[in-house]
């Protein structure tokens, strides 16, 4: 007989598994929500910067053809004593806004190469110790701040007064001989290093101004600023003492510099102490003599020459 053929058993379908499918589904919708939010982000993020960009250029342009110094804002550096006052000159403020407004321009306003260059340019004029910080504030400002130079005397030189910091390094004002705000150094055998802003790279060169800048130093700490004129160290530089010249054109004979000590002299406190006295005596560093000597065993006075 032949053998049946088995039967075989109908599969049950089984029942649609709505919590996988939704997953599914859920995930397949984030993918393309993801996608569609990266594109509409990149469209969207660079209108947005061409919008700041447009606008950002107008401030510029103002501040390059009108020198608007709310755009540029410089933190001048301040008087001693916490007083709002600068002691820059407003000329010296003009021509720094001058700088930072031609490196300003053509630039993409949201780029930091602009803030780089006025930087830069701003660190060529002399006026900071090195380059200063730009930046831009909240309400559009380029806001300028840096570790200012500080004028501390005038280098006579060629029949011009050059100013130069308490690190001797040169400074962008010169005078007129006589007409700057600040003491004298005379007797310098060398001029500034370099032209143009390449000058204001290193120190003034020889030991003249640096004994002169620390002399200058120890009689304002002494309390006796605006009570002399200069200093010149012509005769230290040939082997001799400095001296001190008073505003009537008298000198005071100092001796070695604030830094060193020459056998047979005073100290240097001793010798401020001598002319601290010669203030509160007369009222004059000199006393009103032609010559004074402070670096000697005692003060003399020279008296030659006269009637």
């Amino acid at each position: 007989m032949a053998k049946k053929k088995p039967q075989r058993r109908k599969k049950k379908k089984q029942p649609l598994d709505w919590s996988r499918l939704g997953r599914l589904t859920l995930r397949t919708g984030s993918i393309l929500l993801l996608i569609a939010l990266a594109v509409g982000m990149t469209f969207g993020v660079d209108r947005l910067r061409n919008h700041a960009a447009h606008q950002m250029q107008l401030v510029s342009a103002q501040a390059v053809t009108q020198g608007s110094n709310a755009t540029i804002r410089f933190i001048w550096p301040a008087l001693v004593g916490g007083t709002n006052k600068t002691w820059l000159a407003e000329t010296d403020q003009n021509e720094l806004l001058r700088v930072a407004s031609r490196a300003l321009k053509d630039d993409d306003p949201l780029s930091v190469e602009p803030l780089r260059r006025i930087s830069t340019h701003l660190g060529k004029t002399g006026w900071f110790r090195s380059d200063p910080s730009v930046r831009r504030t909240g309400s559009g400002e380029l806001l300028v701040d840096g570790d200012w130079r500080i004028p501390a005397a005038v280098v006579r030189w060629e029949g011009k007064d050059h100013a130069v910091s308490y690190e001797a390094m040169p400074m962008p004002p010169i005078y007129r001989i006589g007409t700057a705000p600040h003491p004298f150094i005379q007797g310098v055998y060398g001029g500034a290093a370099g032209v143009g802003p390449a000058r204001y790279l290193t120190a003034w060169p020889g030991p003249g101004v640096r004994v002169g800048l620390d002399l200058i130093a120890a009689l304002r700490a002494n309390g006796l600023a605006g009570r002399f004129a200069g200093i010149d160290v012509s005769g230290y530089l040939s082997g001799g003492p400095i001296e001190i010249v008073s505003p009537d054109g008298n000198r005071i004979v100092w001796g070695s510099p604030v830094d060193e000590w020459t056998p047979g002299e005073p100290s240097v406190e001793e010798k401020m102490a001598r002319l601290v006295q010669l203030v509160e005596r007369t009222g004059l560093l000199d006393a009103g003599q032609r010559r004074i000597e402070v670096h000697r065993a005692r003060v003399e006075i020279d008296r030659t020459g006269e009637d």
